[in-house]
């Protein structure tokens, strides 16, 4: 009876895994881009200003959709070391960057819009992104 089981065994193995033959081509390989210091930067960890220029908050994630494009950034606000802290995600469009020497990140947003802003909590369900009303989009008109 083992010996009918192992042989079963077996036989499922060699169908899943096909055989590479020596004159296989080899598998494309992924071509690798550049991109130079001054044309790019890690965003991630980067201090964000307000409006007057005073540190406000972290950039800590990007959310994206399922194209892979921006659609709000998670910046956490306030506290020492992540206690006290609140973490918040604002729309993508409410944010400019300003690369010199040192890249800064600017959220075009008010004090009083972010204190009234939902706190945003990672536990996988919909976030609730804040969008400035400048950047609001268009209402759907009514039929």
């Amino acid at each position: 009876m083992q010996r009918m089981v192992l042989a079963v065994a077996i036989s499922v193995t060699i169908s899943i895994c096909p055989a590479v033959r020596a004159d296989d081509p080899p598998a494309p390989a992924s071509s690798v881009q550049t991109v130079q210091p001054e044309d790019a930067e890690a965003i991630l960890g980067c201090n964000v200003t307000g409006p007057d220029g005073k540190d406000i908050g972290r950039l800590v994630d990007v959310l994206v959709d399922e194209n892979g494009q921006p659609q709000a950034a998670v910046i956490d606000f306030g506290g020492f070391m992540g206690v006290g802290s609140r973490k918040v995600a604002v729309h993508w469009s409410a944010l400019r960057f300003k690369p010199s020497g040192k890249h800064q990140v600017t959220l075009e947003m008010t004090p009083d819009q972010i204190k009234a802003a939902p706190e945003f909590s990672n536990t996988g369900k919909a976030a609730p992104v804040v969008t400035p009303a400048d950047a609001a989009p268009a209402p759907t008109p009514a039929h």
